[in-house]
């Protein structure tokens, strides 16, 4: 993905208020279901924003509708991410900073990867932020249609289910810093 094709920070956020507003004031008036069905319909389509916003929606969850699912929230939180959203990337960045500091920190692979055509020192924490939750996306075989067979329930955040996510960033840094390197 060219980093022309991402989502800057302002509107990603904008859309995420707007789309999170939406679904909130439709549960006020009992039209949750229906409301959360087309943010999830937008976020299948690809709409990054929409997938922050589920992710927002199984963080934290929404009683008597949807139970907080931390699979899910790290599932849709890292799609959005991989399709560009820098307001995603940046909720990530606790998450990936392990797999970033072994690449900035590295002055010859950070001054090789500047010689990309879409990697400069203003954008190189999103474009790395990017490539690693795309690598992810890979190691996991995460898609929108897979995940929007919403199953199970309650799941909160343990170190085991988080393990799953911390291994599969560990498996793509290799890749991401080869393709850095190329």
């Amino acid at each position: 993905m060219d980093y022309t094709d991402f989502t800057s920070r302002q509107n990603a956020f904008n859309g995420f208020v707007k789309y999170r507003r939406e679904v909130l004031d439709s549960e006020e008036k009992g039209g949750f279901v229906d409301a959360f069905t087309e943010l999830c319909t937008k976020a299948l389509a690809g709409d990054c924003v929409a997938q922050d916003c589920v992710a927002y929606f199984f963080n934290h969850g929404v009683p008597n509708y949807l139970d907080p699912n931390y699979d899910y929230y790290m599932s849709w939180q890292i799609l959005a991410g991989a399709n560009g959203n820098e307001f995603a990337l940046e909720k990530l960045e606790f998450f990936l900073n392990p797999a970033l500091n072994a690449i900035v920190d590295d002055d010859e692979l950070l001054a090789t990867a500047l010689k990309h055509g879409n990697i400069t020192r203003d954008n190189a924490l999103m474009v790395i932020s990017n490539l690693l939750c795309e690598g992810i996306v890979d190691e996991l075989k995460l898609s929108p249609k897979k995940l929007i067979n919403i199953k199970g329930g309650a799941k909160t955040f343990t170190p085991q289910l988080n393990r799953v996510y911390v291994n599969a960033l560990n498996s793509c840094l290799d890749d991401v810093v080869a393709y850095l390197k190329s």
